[in-house]
């Protein structure tokens, strides 16, 4: 037994139950209807390296796009519909190549190794920051 707690406070209510039951069907419509990185349309990947932007790939038509860097080289890829890839990337751990699409306004694949960012802009984004 709990010290310091009365009784009554330590019972179950009825709106302990109803609590419960909102948190649970908040979870499944949030797990079933996701909202995505953002409000707005993507229109293009902007590809930054090192912190300045180094080009813009739109994501409106098919294109393979291969980046040299000090360190090596990576690939790139856009679909239409689906959005930008790393295709494949020198870097040791592959986690840009792992990510896989990053289609939605305000996502990003980052490669550390190779200081990159493709970040999708668009339309207006609903959030400042997108973590899968």
């Amino acid at each position: 037994m709990l010290t310091g707690f009365s009784e009554d406070l330590l019972r179950t209510r009825p709106q302990d139950y109803v609590l419960c039951a909102a948190l649970l069907a908040a979870s499944v419509l949030w797990l079933a209807f996701p909202a995505g990185a953002g409000g707005g349309d993507p229109t293009a990947a902007v590809l930054r390296h090192d912190g300045a932007v180094i080009g813009e790939l739109p994501l409106d038509r098919p294109a393979r796009r291969v980046l040299a860097f000090k360190g090596g080289s990576m690939t790139l890829e856009v679909e239409p519909g689906r959005g930008v890839r790393v295709l494949e990337s020198n870097c040791p751990a592959k986690v840009c190549v792992h990510h896989g699409w990053a289609g939605k306004t305000g996502e990003t694949i980052v490669c550390l190794p190779n200081k990159f960012l493709a970040e999708i802009e668009g339309g207006q984004s609903e959030y400042d920051a997108v973590i899968r």
